[in-house]
């Protein structure tokens, strides 16, 4: 403060075109004294586990495993798979326990190695070079979720331990969906669609929205803001439309980003989750949808998986194709 001032009154007193070189030479010591190097010391942090893992009505259970990693470790090299094998995944059906298979993208054949890299929205190279392993049931019925059932995921790799559970609960269906090009538009073939539901009259319902559009996305993708609450919708009638994410930002047609477009064949899929999901899916939208903004709120993101990272989450699916036209 005494500087700044110091600073200021001598600007006052002097006339600027008398002075210059003074004026330069004073701008310059202040100028240097501003900035200061600062070398941080980031703590070593304890490897946790982080796990991807889910299943639907009508699917079997599908879960990623990988490690946590240092602020300045590398991601990886090619030939070393990001994704992890040799654990050992179970995952209980009411109470009852069941041994997941491992399957890994080196175990495939070059044909199914390309039809897993499409269903996953990968390169095949890409995949590769960066090989995965999953975990999944090949052949046990059990494993094919059912609603109103409870899942607990358990999984073993070397010396860590994680758990979660989630409940499947009964799908809350889709009334209808529509495609719609807003009165406001100039382009006559681009809109949105819109979705509407039923909440049930018990407080508590959450859900997850997501598209994909048939013979073009290789699979349902999320947008950001995916995940609700009934907070403010219970017992209600509910329409809401989103931007249209894509796979691929790069190779879209400019001005076409974020809308359908007439001709499209689009399915449209409502989730409901229960409580634990939604708070790990919402506050980890939250922090990415910030980007790294210092003036967005701070988030911290939240798990379901105890001893460890990242979520398990048992999804009540309801589907719905809508026609672009």
């Amino acid at each position: 403060m005494i500087i700044r001032d110091f600073f200021f009154h001598f600007l006052r007193q002097t006339s600027i075109s008398r002075y210059p070189i003074i004026l330069i030479a004073l701008l310059m010591v202040f100028g240097s004294g501003c900035s200061k190097i600062i070398d941080i010391d980031i703590p070593p942090t304890s490897t946790l586990l982080v796990v991807e893992g889910s299943i639907r009505n009508g699917e079997r259970p599908f879960v990623l495993l990988s490690e946590s990693q240092g602020y300045f470790d590398p991601v990886g090299t090619p030939g070393e798979g990001f994704y992890l094998g040799g654990a050992e995944v179970t995952v209980s059906v009411n109470g009852t326990p069941y041994l997941l298979d491992e399957i890994c993208t080196t175990d495939l054949s070059p044909e199914d190695l390309e039809q897993v890299a499409t269903m996953l929205g990968m390169d095949a190279e890409i995949l590769s070079m960066f090989p995965l392993c999953a975990y999944t049931s090949l052949n046990e019925p059990a494993l094919i979720g059912v609603e109103g059932s409870k899942y607990d995921l358990h999984v073993l790799y070397d010396t860590l331990e994680v758990t979660s559970s989630s409940i499947l609960h009964y799908v809350i269906p889709i009334d209808s969906a529509y495609f719609l090009v807003p009165s406001t538009s100039e382009n006559d073939s681009l809109g949105f669609i819109w979705t509407t539901y039923t909440d049930p009259d018990t407080l508590g319902n959450s859900f997850r929205w997501s598209s994909r559009r048939v013979g073009q996305d290789p699979s349902f993708i999320y947008p950001l803001g995916s995940a609700w609450n009934d907070s403010f919708i219970n017992g209600q009638t509910f329409t809401f439309s989103f931007f249209r994410y894509s796979a691929d930002h790069n190779s879209e047609p400019e001005g076409e980003y974020g809308f359908w477009k007439t001709g499209d064949t689009v399915k449209v899929r409502l989730e409901t989750i229960d409580e634990s999901a939604y708070d790990a899916v919402m506050t980890f939208e939250a922090a990415a949808s910030a980007q790294g903004n210092p003036f967005a709120p701070p988030t911290n993101v939240k798990s379901n998986i105890e001893g460890g990272l990242g979520w398990w989450i048992a999804y009540s699916a309801s589907e719905y194709t809508v026609i672009c036209n």
